[in-house]
């Protein structure tokens, strides 16, 4: 019965061809969505660089062209690359510190260098997921989805208030708080179409509401040309051996929040858990799109978790859909100034909508645990695992006598969560 419920709620399913009047409007919910996490990597590393305005540009549209690459590839599902599911791909913030700190030392041909072993190595991962199914346990996955959600959560907040420069803004938080409200509303709306959109509308109000209180500056949109075409290989590559172990590490982080993305997805909207083939596939394509990004000077890809939020609140469970959205990034990639005007969104409009998303994602989370036997050791892994999980992401300062590299490792939230998860359920003996 608690499948049956769950499949009620899905407006349009995985096959589903909703017609372009509607198509349309649904894929743009999932471009704002991520939008913005998906220039963060070339804007910071722009500043750092001290680059052009002309060569953030250019690397912003290489993270377009790749983010919509990569979501053509992790849907397409062709001979075992891909899940097949509705997945939005865009470049990893997870990969930030350790993208810089690589930048500074051997420059951005030695990012893209080790990015390319990098995804390599997933697509090893991959491909021997399934020997590695006593590892990746639905116990493992509940943990991961719950940490993603939970750790994420925050990043809504902070985003809602104002942002770090204006923390506590009243004027953000009534936009942020409208937004919510207005997806709230059209998310219990009768209208098959006007629920499936709520966050487009809350995203699209917010939006509007930011630019007659006089807080958008379109001077971004002015400035950017027409029309620009991506070209590979505009970067001399380096392969230095801390760089492409540095790499290797995240790369294992990202393999694992991929798996729980995947399982997030099907069990918040089918009520189902992920087949093996889903997930080996979904691995081997964030591998495969961050290989090829490199090729385009993009940074490392992954599944977006705020788009998977996305599909389990508004039940827009088609691959169509999503496919367009992987159209309209490559698009906005040839016309950087229709890019520019999703760039210049407000955090607070993205915060109000971000809350709503990752708190989805949590309850996918809960969803998978509560099929879990709920015995003394599994509460314990489970209690083990979150505590350090999240108290680490929550108390960075923990690990600041650490090196670098380890305290990005362990204050990722689900890194930590899903590693400590593993070991305790290979450890511990199951009596049941």
């Amino acid at each position: 019965m608690e499948n049956k419920k769950t499949e009620m709620d899905i407006v349009y399913g995985i096959e589903d061809k909703p017609e372009l009047s509607k198509a349309i409007p649904l894929a743009f919910q999932h471009i704002l969505a991520m939008f913005a996490a998906n220039i963060t990597v070339p804007l910071l590393l722009s500043t750092l660089l001290d680059l052009p305005p002309s060569e953030t540009t250019f690397l912003i549209q290489c993270a377009l062209f790749m983010a919509g690459v990569a979501t053509f590839i992790q849907i397409m599902k062709y001979k075992g690359i891909g899940s097949g599911l509705p997945i939005v791909m865009g470049t990893s913030n997870a990969f930030i510190s350790t993208v810089l700190i690589i930048a500074k030392d051997f420059g951005i041909g030695g990012v893209l260098g080790a990015s390319f072993i990098g995804g390599l190595f997933e697509i090893l991962l991959g491909k021997n997921l399934l020997r590695l199914k006593k590892i990746f346990t639905p116990l493992v996955a509940g943990i991961v989805v719950l940490t993603i959600g939970v750790t994420l959560i925050p990043v809504g907040i902070k985003q809602a208030a104002g942002g770090s420069t204006n923390m506590g803004d009243l004027k953000s938080l009534l936009i942020s708080t409208t937004v919510l409200v207005i997806i709230i509303l059209f998310n219990q709306s009768k209208n098959k179409f006007l629920k499936s959109s709520s966050i487009l509308v809350g995203l699209v109000s917010g939006y509007l509401i930011s630019y007659f209180l006089g807080m958008i500056d379109v001077t971004p949109v002015m400035e950017s040309s027409w029309v620009s075409l991506p070209k590979p290989f505009a970067y001399t590559w380096s392969f230095k051996p801390t760089a492409i172990i540095a790499m290797l590490f995240m790369y294992v982080a990202t393999a694992i929040e991929t798996i729980g993305d995947i399982s997030a997805l099907t069990i918040g909207a089918e009520g189902r858990e992920a087949t093996d083939e889903e997930m080996s596939g979904g691995v081997i394509a964030d591998g495969l799109g961050s290989s090829i990004a490199a090729l385009f000077n993009g940074f490392p890809n992954t599944s977006y978790t705020q788009n998977i939020g996305v599909v389990n609140l508004t039940g827009v469970f088609s691959r169509h859909v999503v496919k367009i959205g992987g159209i309209i990034l490559i698009v906005l990639s040839i016309f950087p100034k229709f890019g520019s005007l999703i760039a210049i969104m407000p955090e607070p409009v993205l915060g109000g909508a971000a809350i709503a998303m990752f708190s989805m994602v949590a309850v996918s989370g809960l969803s998978l645990l509560r099929n879990i036997t709920m015995n003394s050791r599994n509460m314990l892994i489970i209690a083990i695992s979150l505590g350090l999980g999240i108290g680490l992401n929550i108390v960075p300062e923990a690990t600041q006598n650490l090196p670098r590299d380890i305290q990005l490792f362990l204050t990722s939230g689900v890194v930590p969560a899903g590693l400590v998860s593993i070991i305790l359920d290979l450890c511990l003996p199951n009596n049941d």
